[in-house]
């Protein structure tokens, strides 16, 4: 951004820089809407938010800061500075959902405000500000700048390295009184963290980017470019004595890590879960880019043929979309979050496309843009219209709320307009305003209903009238939102026979069950059981004693003999599985 800002600074108000001035504070506007506003609104959602700030609180509460934990039990799946960041970010700011996710979304400023200088003297400051706003705008880039997790972290990494790379390649064309950059150090070091923060895949997928441009653009190389100095070697000195600690002091997370939750993922022979088909990343990318993905294959056309004219920084481009979708497809693990380190790139190909559509003659942009924006109209339009009906009949607690839509009907009606009057440059700006709208209206509107199915906060703040000492059980549900919130473990049991025994113990006890369960386990009742709480999700807190305020509904108790005192769990018989 203090680039940015340098770019647009002198004279501020002149005639030729008064519209690039506009669009970097267009811009900046709409990054604080996308990543900030409501930030610390929705409670964490399970499985992920709450996993990791629960692993967090878990470090905090032990001080090991070495080898994570998840209920207390050995937690290999990820590394652990991610969670040193997080943890730095309570330290500051408090233990709140705003502080968790701050490092996401400063994350997703950094990668935007990267993306936008690296392309500004290349191809143009407007291409270059759309190239932000369509990263800002994007439905996965935003759920994950606004999320407790490492993929935008690790984004911004992979950036910088690929891009970086890309300057020391000297692949662009440059006046010789512009000398190619001579530092290494964001290289490296962006590489070194990348690793420590996801593991592996920090060089892997920058390895087979810059290979494969190496490969087929064959630039000069000048490998003493890559020379690192002394702040690069620092980073890998860092790096590799990481990786040594870890060695010495918990010898089995490299095995665990390395193999199972990487090797193993990608091979399918560990229990890592994830599988999908290889075609997965076929309708998950269209979805996840969504509203840009309607531009894509005009976009990757234009690439296409740009760089079988020589145009290497559109080879490049491509080769950063390409080389990790195939990987990730090969992948037998799947998630959809592991194709967000190329967003950076699919939005410089789309808007360097859309820059280039809005200069093109009336026809060309016509082509170009009225299905797009014909499809999107649309598409705002039927939600506008279909929320509220649909919320009305599925849960009509929520009807009210659902009516916030309704402001997205004026969308389809601009888009209308559009389209009559052929007014085509302004469909780009009419998409990102419409998903803006779209995104804020969810956070402000949607997060709190999401709550209600996702997170179990509610529950723990119920659960906090129960003593201290007393024990939460757990059947056929789950939710680190719960231990997070509460501060208790929950320790699971497999049949309503083992809830009704638990429930049936002289101490106070509580249960976490599904509300569809609750007949079955009033059938096996020795003792009254309340309903402490119950979501729309269709989950309930079940106790063995009444609520401080007696609004607890009583499960009928039906005559049978007393059941065993204690519930089959941890190592006590077939309901054995332990904490949660």
């Amino acid at each position: 951004m203090v680039r940015l800002a340098r770019l647009v600074h002198a004279p501020f108000l002149s005639r030729r820089r008064a519209p690039v001035a506009g669009g970097a504070l267009v811009l900046v506007a709409v990054v604080a809407l996308a990543f900030f506003v409501d930030l610390g609104r929705p409670a964490f959602w399970d499985p992920g938010e709450s996993r990791y700030a629960e692993t967090v609180r878990e470090m905090r509460a032990t001080g090991n800061w070495i080898a994570p934990t998840l209920a207390f039990a050995r937690y290999y799946d990820k590394p652990p500075p991610y969670f040193w960041v997080l943890a730095g970010s309570f330290a500051a700011f408090g233990r709140t959902e705003w502080a968790a996710r701050l490092p996401s979304a400063a994350a997703a400023v950094a990668t935007i405000a990267l993306t936008v200088a690296f392309a500004w003297s290349r191809v143009g400051p407007r291409a270059a500000l759309g190239a932000g706003v369509v990263l800002a705008t994007t439905a996965q880039v935003v759920a994950l700048g606004r999320s407790v997790r490492m993929d935008m972290l690790l984004t911004f990494l992979t950036s910088v390295t690929l891009l970086q790379s890309f300057r020391l390649l000297g692949a662009d064309a440059r006046p010789a009184s512009r000398p190619y950059p001579s530092a290494t150090w964001p290289l490296y070091a962006a590489t070194a963290l990348g690793i420590l923060v996801k593991g592996p895949v920090g060089l892997l997928l920058p390895l087979l980017v810059v290979g494969a441009f190496v490969l087929v653009t064959r630039p000069p190389l000048r490998l003493a470019r890559f020379r690192p100095g002394a702040a690069s070697i620092v980073a890998i000195v860092g790096l590799v004595a990481w990786y040594v600690v870890q060695a010495v002091y918990v010898p089995d997370y490299l095995w665990t890590f390395l193999w199972q939750h990487n090797l193993g993922r990608f091979v399918g022979r560990a229990l890592a879960g994830h599988a999908e088909p290889i075609w997965f990343y076929a309708w998950i990318l269209p979805v996840t880019f969504l509203p840009w993905t309607l531009f894509l294959p005009g976009a990757v056309r234009r690439a296409l043929v740009c760089a079988r004219r020589g145009d290497r920084l559109a080879a490049f481009l491509l080769l950063w979309c390409a080389l990790p979708f195939v990987f990730f497809s090969l992948s037998r693990a799947k998630l959809a979050t592991y194709l967000l380190p190329i967003a950076p790139a699919l939005a410089l190909i789309i808007a360097i496309y859309l820059d280039r559509v809005r200069r093109a003659p009336a026809a060309t942009r016509a082509r170009a843009l009225a299905a797009p924006a014909l499809v999107w109209s649309a598409a705002l339009a039927i939600v506008a219209v279909g929320a509220p009906i649909g919320t009305a009949l599925t849960h009509p607690s929520y009807a009210r709320a659902a009516l916030a839509a309704l402001p997205l009907a004026v969308f389809g009606a601009a888009g209308w307009q559009v389209r009559r009057h052929a007014a085509w440059r302004a469909v780009p700006a009419l998409i990102a305003a419409g998903m803006l709208t779209l995104q804020v209206l969810f956070f402000r509107v949607g997060a709190p209903i999401v709550d209600d199915f996702a997170s179990l906060r509610e529950a723990a703040r119920a659960a906090d009238a129960l003593p201290a000492d007393a024990l939460v059980f757990a059947y056929k549900t789950r939710g680190h939102s719960f231990t997070y919130y509460g501060g208790r473990r929950l320790l699971r049991v497999r049949s309503p026979i083992d809830v009704a025994r638990a429930l049936g113990r002289g101490a106070p006890t509580a249960a976490l069950v599904k509300v569809r369960h609750l007949e079955a386990i009033g059938a096996h009742l020795t003792r009254p059981a309340y309903v402490w709480w119950r979501s729309p999700s269709g989950r309930a807190l079940l106790a063995n004693v009444p609520t401080p305020d007696g609004s607890g509904v009583p499960l009928a108790v039906p005559d049978a003999p007393a059941a065993d005192d204690t519930p089959q769990r941890s190592g006590a018989g077939p309901g054995a599985e332990g904490a949660l």
